[in-house]
């Protein structure tokens, strides 16, 4: 009866503490070719964001400015002064967790043509177009936005 005493406080201090499984959504993230597997993610802030159909499960401002959704449903990114020289690769799966799709290059991985061609600070650039529900946007190992559809 002592021994169960102590777990049962552990269990319940458990329940009010931060754990890993209260961020499962943002957590799912991965530098992989499934996202089910457990990677280093940007802070995400404590509102949720939304832009348009998408939900941000991860936004990180340090990186971004802001996220636009257009009437075709194409997702632009606009990225703080500063930080439009950053390296982005764009990843996008049917569910949180899945494997990642291939994209029209065949590629699980896109390599956003910005990289090369540069950005312009204060412009809405990195467009994407996809029919997935999750988009993941990937610079320096780290998640650094991960939009969740969650609507039409």
């Amino acid at each position: 009866m002592t021994t169960r005493r102590p777990i049962l406080a552990l269990f319940i201090a458990g329940l009010f503490a931060a754990t890993p499984f209260a961020q499962a959504e943002s957590a799912d993230v991965t530098g992989g070719s499934s996202s089910a597997s457990a990677a280093q993610t940007a802070p995400a802030t404590a509102s949720v964001k939304k832009f348009g159909p998408y939900e941000a499960l991860v936004f990180d401002e340090t990186l971004l400015s802001g996220v636009k959704v257009d009437e075709k449903g194409d997702v632009f990114l606009k990225f703080q002064p500063g930080k439009t020289d950053t390296q982005v690769t764009i990843k996008i799966s049917m569910q949180n967790g899945a494997a990642y799709r291939k994209w029209f290059t065949g590629d699980e991985v896109l390599v956003a043509l910005e990289n090369s061609t540069g950005r312009s600070p204060d412009v809405w650039s990195d467009r994407v177009q996809t029919t997935a529900n999750y988009i993941e946007y990937w610079a320096g190992g780290k998640c650094f936005l991960h939009l969740k559809k969650t609507g039409s």
